[in-house]
C-alpha cells in the first residue's frame, strides 16, 4: 500500500484541513451510545454538529467526547469521531394528532414562502371518526410512465444509524473519486465484493413528535472491492452519478431493491380532502431546501412496518385553518425501510413542505 503523508492546505475554525491519511482507528472503540462519524472534505466540528444536533453552537459536546482532538481548529479527513447518539429511530403512531400539535419546519418553511404560518399551523380539524371516507376523486392526465432508471438509482433513504465502513484515502491524493478511481476503506473485506456508495448528510427528527428517525442518506454510485490488507481494503468505484471522497461509506446492496416495481400513473389531480386522521407526514427532502415540488424526492415517517412499499401512493395535503384542509399534490413511495419511505413527487398543486401530511391512496 502507498504510504501518504499529512500535508495542510489552511487552517480554519474547526476546520477539516484538506489531506490524505492512512486508514484511521475509530476515535476510542464502540461505545453505547455513540457512533463513529468518519470526517469528509470541508467538516467543521461547527458543521458537523449542526448535521447533528441541528444547532451549530453545540461543537463542545463533540469535542468533549474526543479527547484525541487537541485543537478544535485540526480535524481532518478520514478522523473517526464519536457522535452521541439519540433515541433509536420510532415508529410514528398512524394516528397522528394532528390539531394538538405544530409543524415548527412547515411553519417556517410556510412563512419563508410568505404564506401566514400562524394560519398554516392552525390544525383544529375533527379526526373524522366514524365517517365513511369517501374514495377521493381524481382526473387521470397522462399516461402511464415509468421513473427513469438513473432517478431511482440515486433515490436516497434515511438509515436507522451511521454506517461503519468508511473511504479514509483517495487514490494518489484525490480530493474527488469519480467511476474508475480506486480508495483505501477502514475494514478488511474479501475482494469481489460490490457495495454502494453513499453520504450521510444529517440526523432528520419527525417534524410533528421531534422523535428521531435516522441519517438523512444519498446513493453515490456503486464500488468493488480489489483488495484485502489487515485492517484496510482497497476499493474501485463503478457506476458514479456524484463524486465521492474521504469521509464517504460502503454498505450493502438491498437484493429487495426493484426499479420494476415503479411504474408512475398519469399525473392526478386531487380534487379534495376526505376526513379522517392522516395517515403520514412529509420529515426530509433530499437537500436542505424549504419547499419542493414534482420530480423532487421526499422522505417519509412511514415504513413496511405501516404498509409502505414501492408504487404505493400518498395525497399530499395541508391543514390550512380550523376545519379547513387543502390538497397539495400526490406521491408516490419508490424505496422503503421499516419505519421510514423515499417517495417521488408526482403532483404538486403547489409548494411541498416539510411537515405537510399523508393520506394512502
Amino acid at each position: 500500500m502507498r504510504a501518504t503523508t499529512h500535508w495542510a492546505v489552511g487552517v480554519l475554525a474547526g476546520a477539516a484541513v484538506l489531506f490524505l491519511a492512512p486508514a484511521a482507528a475509530p476515535a476510542a472503540g464502540e461505545r453505547p451510545g455513540f457512533e463513529t462519524y468518519v470526517v469528509r472534505r470541508g467538516d467543521t466540528l461547527s458543521a458537523i454538529a449542526g448535521r447533528v444536533f441541528g444547532d451549530a453552537k453545540r461543537w463542545r459536546e463533540i469535542l468533549k467526547e474526543n479527547p484525541q482532538v487537541t485543537n478544535p481548529n485540526l480535524i481532518f479527513p478520514g478522523d473517526a469521531l464519536l457522535l452521541p447518539a439519540p433515541e433509536p429511530a420510532v415508529a410514528v403512531p398512524a394516528d397522528l394528532p394532528v390539531e394538538v400539535v405544530a409543524a415548527p419546519a412547515a411553519e417556517a418553511a410556510a412563512a419563508a414562502l410568505g404564506e401566514d404560518a400562524e394560519v398554516a399551523a392552525d390544525a383544529a380539524a375533527e379526526d373524522g371518526a366514524g365517517v365513511e371516507v369517501p374514495e377521493l376523486p381524481v382526473v387521470a392526465a397522462g399516461p402511464v410512465g415509468t421513473i427513469s432508471p438513473a432517478l431511482y438509482r440515486s433515490a436516497g433513504y434515511i438509515a436507522e444509524g451511521l454506517p461503519a465502513v468508511a473511504i479514509v484515502a483517495g487514490e494518489d491524493e484525490r480530493e474527488l473519486l469519480a467511476t474508475g478511481d480506486a480508495a483505501i476503506v477502514n475494514a478488511p473485506i474479501a475482494p469481489g465484493g460490490t457495495f454502494a456508495v453513499v453520504r450521510v448528510d444529517r440526523r432528520v427528527f419527525h417534524p410533528w413528535t421531534g422523535q428521531y428517525l435516522g441519517w438523512l442518506t444519498r446513493v453515490l454510485g456503486t464500488a468493488e472491492v480489489t483488495c484485502r490488507d489487515l485492517e484496510t481494503s482497497t476499493i474501485v468505484l463503478r457506476g458514479m452519478r456524484d463524486a465521492a471522497g474521504v469521509g464517504d461509506y460502503l454498505v450493502a446492496i438491498d437484493p429487495n431493491d426493484r426499479l420494476e416495481e415503479n411504474v408512475l400513473p398519469g399525473r392526478t389531480l386531487p380534487e379534495c380532502v376526505p376526513p379522517g386522521p392522516a395517515d403520514g407526514v412529509i420529515v426530509a427532502f433530499d437537500e436542505d431546501r424549504l419547499a419542493v415540488a414534482e420530480h423532487d424526492l421526499v422522505y417519509l415517517d412511514q415504513g413496511t412496518c405501516s404498509g409502505a412499499a414501492p408504487g404505493r401512493r400518498y395525497l399530499v395535503y395541508r391543514e390550512t385553518g380550523r376545519g379547513c384542509r387543502t390538497a397539495v399534490g400526490e406521491i408516490q413511495v419508490l424505496r422503503a425501510r421499516e419505519q421510514t419511505a423515499t417517495a417521488l413527487v408526482t403532483t404538486s398543486l403547489g409548494a411541498v413542505l416539510v411537515g405537510d401530511l399523508l393520506r394512502a391512496r
